[in-house]
């Protein structure tokens, strides 16, 4: 019998191929295969499985009390990125998020650096609730309360964010990406469709962050005064989007063309007929 048990045991994946095999799987399979021995439940807990986690696909069976048990159970320092889905118009009461279950995100994974959520409510909920350690904030079709980002304004706070993506947040407006302008070291700024934002907030983020590498404006009711002051400030500019910006023209863009030495993409869907020569555009 003992003869057995060892030739079995020898075909047996060891932990670490099994381990690799389960970082393939999205978390609701990843928790099918922690049901079937104590082997694979303690591999499917390991702290390798769980640094990139994306709850988005769940989102019509998260609420409240499931994100806390998520958090509690599977959330370690060992957490980089986290992906949620809210359910903003879906008629749905209640969001997944909250200022406790985000502080206790922030104790548990001190160390997160992506954190993106779409279609949520964040109106109950402050930015100083999440880990400052942040590289990455995407809050995509969310909606965000006025002054949202006026935390920024610390010394120290959230030193490490590298980029905002605020795309399609209808209630951003000027005071809000002047409070961002106090994270300096911005490198990435999405503001497609926050058609509150005007000239005056572009120009004082072109002089503030003057070391972004992509600016997205699609959508934006900017005109030819924000191309003027993105040009003069933004030498690092890579990439930049103005598709639906009707109010862009060719004179406006002259100075984009002659300035900006570094950039590579410029976006002009549906904006006033422009031709800037050897320059890629889309």
């Amino acid at each position: 019998m003992a003869t057995v048990d060892t030739a079995e045991s020898d075909f047996l994946l060891p932990d670490y191929i099994l381990t690799e095999i389960f970082s393939y799987l999205q978390i609701r399979d990843l928790l099918r295969m922690a049901r079937v021995c104590k082997r694979w439940k303690r591999l499917a807990y390991e702290r390798p499985l769980w640094k990139r986690v994306n709850l988005a696909p769940y989102s019509r069976r998260l609420d409240g009390r499931a994100m806390w048990r998520i958090v509690r159970q599977f959330f370690t320092p060992s957490l980089k990125s986290l992906t949620l889905a809210g359910h903003l118009h879906s008629g749905r009461t209640g969001e997944i998020v909250s200022t406790p279950l985000l502080l206790e995100l922030k104790s548990r994974a001190a160390s997160l650096r992506h954190f993106c959520i779409t279609t949520a409510d964040l109106t109950g909920v402050n930015l100083a609730d999440l880990p400052e350690s942040l590289v990455t904030l995407e809050t995509r079709n969310c909606e965000i309360p006025p002054r949202w980002f006026k935390s920024l304004e610390l010394d120290g706070a959230f030193r490490n964010l590298r980029a905002v993506d605020l795309s399609c947040c209808s209630r951003v407006s000027d005071p809000d990406v002047i409070d961002i302008c106090h994270a300096s070291s911005l490198k990435v700024v999405k503001l497609s469709w926050c058609y509150r934002i005007t000239d005056s907030s572009i120009q004082h983020l072109s002089e503030k962050l003057t070391q972004l590498e992509r600016l997205d404006l699609e959508g934006c009711k900017i005109t030819d005064v924000s191309l003027h002051h993105i040009g003069r400030h933004l030498k690092q500019l890579k990439f930049l989007n103005v598709s639906q910006c009707r109010q862009v023209t060719q004179a406006g863009l002259d100075g984009v063309k002659t300035m900006l030495k570094h950039l590579e993409h410029l976006c002009l869907d549906s904006c006033t007929p422009i031709n800037i020569p050897n320059l890629p555009t889309f």
